[in-house]
């Protein structure tokens, strides 16, 4: 239900001291500011459109100065996304309505439905006279969709036969949460700079299928599944970001594992810079440049909102050539996938540089088993945990999801080795990752 509060006639004061009635000011006007009709006021979060409010201004005569209105949000939540216009804010006739047009932008976090409350003011420079209203705010469809980047762990190695897709099991698949339906990380897809930005070589159709773990692995020759039998922590993430949202939720499949930001023996044609670079050590941009590409198919085919990156990676760049540079080519990375993904329907605001767009790094394994321990890492690995650390601190609407406890038999490692996370932990690892989000995005709740 709409709440309208009675007009409050605010009186001008001096001195501390209350003012006489406006009516016997010098030169004041009497007047009243009112709704034409008691109608809710429901307005879509996003919908350029928003909704008209007719207004009552009536005064006495016409001779005074002229009635100037204004609107305002009732707290700092309203104000980031409430937009007023008046069909005319100069009021000078004794009888006039004008409308006033309410817009809700969409906001940095999806939101639940709510009611947002406004204050119309009306002033002639000596009384003042205010409304306060409240509209029902209906939460955008836009889905939610999320970039996930980096390598083996983002991709998920938790081993053969892990995966529980089953009716009531962890990595069941839901109805609100989707996904980029892309092809197999495949060397002979991305032998060379134009074929990898080749969204046909990229996805396949349909674009987008209900998520299913593996998410970096296509549908069979079926069509109705997928043959991989392992996971990795984006489906998890996913259920968790589900409490928070009424849209739909997106995830778009980016890593690939051995992927470095330094050329790698072992690993991919493509690597991770953001930029194009001189330094030796450094390898090409091919794997930025497939997320990009993968993102803005994402946006178009759904019309969704970019919320949020999720990074997982640094364990092929712990080396004595890329350990001592990785934390640039981090921020790097945040800064320009931020602003070189195109724009959805929030606008450029949410294409810059700091724009509230998180980006969630995660640690890497220290884990431990009969195949290995990695429970203490070497200096370049260390270096490179460093900066996992640290880069919160260098740029905004970054956070690290702590990793460190994932260990022993609570936590087995995956596949091949400790270096990779076992079903266990990445299913609290896609938990945590967005707790985090949140977590960084507190004043934005």
């Amino acid at each position: 239900m709409v709440m309208l509060a009675s007009s409050l006639l605010l009186q001008a004061c001096s001195g501390g001291s209350s003012a006489p009635p406006t009516d016997l000011l010098p030169g004041s006007e009497s007047f009243d500011l009112t709704r034409v009709n008691d109608a809710t006021i429901d307005v879509i979060e996003g919908d350029a459109t928003g909704v008209a409010i007719p207004l009552n201004i009536t005064r006495e005569s016409a001779n005074g100065a002229p009635i100037t209105l204004s609107a305002r949000a009732a707290n700092a939540r309203g104000a980031r996304t409430m937009d007023f216009n008046f069909s005319n804010n100069q009021i000078t006739s004794t009888d006039e309505q004008v409308s006033l047009q309410v817009v809700v932008g969409i906001d940095a976090l999806p939101i639940q439905a709510e009611q947002r409350a406004f204050i119309v003011s009306a002033t002639d420079g000596q009384s003042t006279e205010e409304i306060q209203l409240s509209i029902n705010l209906t939460p955008t469809s836009a889905p939610d969709v999320y970039l996930l980047a980096g390598q083996s762990n983002m991709v998920g190695f938790s081993g053969d036969g892990t995966k529980d897709a089953s009716p009531g099991g962890p990595d069941e698949p839901h109805p609100r949460i989707k996904q980029l339906h892309v092809t197999f990380n495949d060397e002979q897809n991305f032998i060379n700079e134009i074929q990898n930005t080749n969204i046909n070589r990229s996805v396949l159709a349909p674009a987008i299928i209900q998520a299913e773990d593996p998410l970096h692995e296509p549908l069979n020759g079926a069509g109705t599944a997928k043959a991989g039998t392992f996971i990795g922590m984006g489906l998890s993430f996913a259920k968790a970001a589900l409490q928070d949202t009424t849209a739909e939720i997106v995830l778009v499949p980016a890593a690939w594992s051995g992927s470095a930001f330094c050329e790698n023996q072992d690993g991919p044609m493509g690597q991770w810079n953001a930029n194009s670079t001189d330094i030796p050590s450094l390898g090409n941009t091919w794997l930025f440049d497939r997320a990009i590409s993968r993102t803005n198919e994402a946006l178009q085919q759904t019309g969704g909102v970019l919320r949020g990156i999720l990074w997982h990676q640094g364990e092929s760049d712990a080396n004595d050539r890329c350990a001592p540079i990785y934390l640039a080519n981090l921020e790097r990375l945040a800064q320009q996938f931020r602003l070189r993904v195109a724009p959805d329907s929030r606008g450029g605001e949410f294409r810059r540089a700091s724009s509230p767009i998180p980006f969630i790094v995660g640690t890497m394994s220290r884990g431990f088993d009969e195949r290995g321990d990695l429970s203490v890492f070497s200096n370049d690995k260390q270096l490179i945990d460093d900066y996992h650390r640290q880069i919160p601190e260098q740029l905004p609407f970054v956070a690290t999801s702590i990793h460190d406890d994932l260990v022993g038999e609570q936590w087995p490692c995956g596949n091949t080795t400790c270096i990779h996370f076992g079903a266990e932990a990445l299913r609290e690892m896609g938990n945590r990752y967005y707790q985090q989000l949140r977590s960084v995005m507190s004043d934005y709740r």
